[in-house]
């Protein structure tokens, strides 16, 4: 273990540069003169920090201990509440994506997650949801491997028409966060080279397996290591931010469910960025305190969401008539775990035929419980809208919450 509990800051170390003075931008453009003349770049090289002491203050241990109570809480309604597992899940990949400015309407998003035709953004981040769920399974009860990194890349980016050809691969080239589309000049991190991608990566997997960590600061850590090293072409902040669920699993923190910590970072992503830059330049308890405090709300505003739900069967019942065992008993009861229903979902969850499935749409359609989201005689597409109305208001309630004050900044 090392000694020294300072926490290292990245190196910086120079290396040549060459703008290729044909490539094409977005719009067409060729790269401008001071592209072409640019001949050497600063990179970030991210310290080894494996064995690194993590000493942190015990103001900051009193928080990190707060957002454990918060998850155990959020965590114990799974057990009885079905659909809470999966809206939670939803709600940190909408969160998520638009931190990437990648935005999707609740409805295309519903259709987008039954496979119906919908925007590029909302397949996206259904994509994100996907990516999500499978770096965390990945990891529950086993430890981090490149492999479960990779394929939760994939997931994320396959469906991508720019970047799908990258997907489950770590990056081959130089990239860099801002600045120039054709040179890292004037950009805001450049990363280290590709080929000490695969080195710093071992490095954090190892980290990861550690126990000695405090599981929320373990999970800061490794997400702003993550970031720094920064590993793939695109898609970096969607699966940086998976590991940190993904490290709450890990160490057995969740089982169940996902918190949403990304609708705190979206609620002001300017101080978000400003403790990942803070990490890479040694300074580690802004972004564990940050990490802390956005888990804290998150999983706090989740239990007025848990409440919520639970409260839906009964209104739906009260708002329906509709005989014990029929059809549309059966659709009400399971409105919870699939708020999202094209006929084939409502026939497998209710076991009735189509014609008597499509009468338990319309008797909840017309009741006002469901509303239908197509308006087209094929590949209709009904959703529980109490359901996607939590969803929305739970990101609404963790921004609420979170807005950090002038000490988080």
């Amino acid at each position: 273990m090392t000694r020294d509990s300072a926490w290292p800051a990245a190196a910086h170390e120079a290396r040549p540069w060459a703008t290729n003075p044909d490539q094409r931008g977005p719009s067409g453009n060729r790269p401008n003169q001071a592209d072409r003349m640019l001949t050497e770049i600063v990179v970030e090289i991210p310290a080894q920090i494996a064995d690194h002491a993590v000493a942190l203050s015990p103001a900051v241990n009193a928080e990190l201990e707060h957002a454990v109570t918060s998850i155990t809480r959020i965590e114990s309604r799974s057990d009885h509440l079905a659909g809470l597992g999966e809206l939670l899940v939803r709600s940190e990949a909408v969160a998520s994506s638009k931190i990437e400015h990648v935005y999707s309407s609740l409805d295309d998003l519903a259709r987008a997650s039954i496979g119906a035709d919908a925007a590029a953004g909302a397949r996206s981040t259904v994509a994100a949801s996907r990516a999500l769920t499978a770096l965390a399974a990945s990891c529950a009860g086993r430890p981090l491997t490149h492999a479960a990194l990779l394929t939760a890349h994939h997931v994320l980016l396959a469906g991508d028409l720019l970047e799908g050809q990258h997907a489950g691969q770590y990056r081959p080239v130089q990239n860099w966060v801002g600045g120039s589309d054709f040179s890292p000049r004037g950009a805001l991190h450049v990363p280290p080279p590709p080929d000490l991608v695969r080195p710093l990566l071992e490095d954090l997997i190892a980290f990861v397996a550690r126990t000695d960590v405090p599981v929320v600061a373990q999970a800061a850590i490794v997400h702003g290591q993550f970031e720094a090293i920064h590993p793939f072409t695109d898609g970096n902040g969607r699966i940086g931010r998976a590991l940190i669920g993904a490290a709450y699993r890990h160490r057995g923190l969740t089982s169940a469910t996902t918190v949403p910590v990304a609708a705190a970072m979206l609620a002001d992503t300017d101080a978000y960025f400003a403790h990942l830059a803070s990490y890479r330049a040694g300074d580690l308890e802004p972004l564990v305190r940050y990490v802390a405090h956005c888990t804290s709300a998150a999983a706090e505003a989740a239990l007025v969401t848990a409440d919520g739900l639970a409260e839906l069967p009964r209104l739906w019942h009260e708002q329906v008539t509709a005989r014990r065992g029929s059809s549309t008993r059966t659709l009400i009861d399971a409105l919870l775990t699939a708020p999202i229903l094209d006929i084939a979902r409502a026939e497998s969850v209710t076991g009735a035929s189509r014609p008597r499935a499509y009468d338990a749409l319309d008797h909840l359609t017309k009741a006002g419980v469901l509303s239908e989201i197509t308006g087209a005689s094929r590949s209709r597409v009904w959703v529980a809208s109490a359901v996607m109305d939590e969803l929305s208001e739970l990101e609404e309630r963790i921004g609420l919450r979170s807005a950090p004050g002038n000490e988080w900044r």
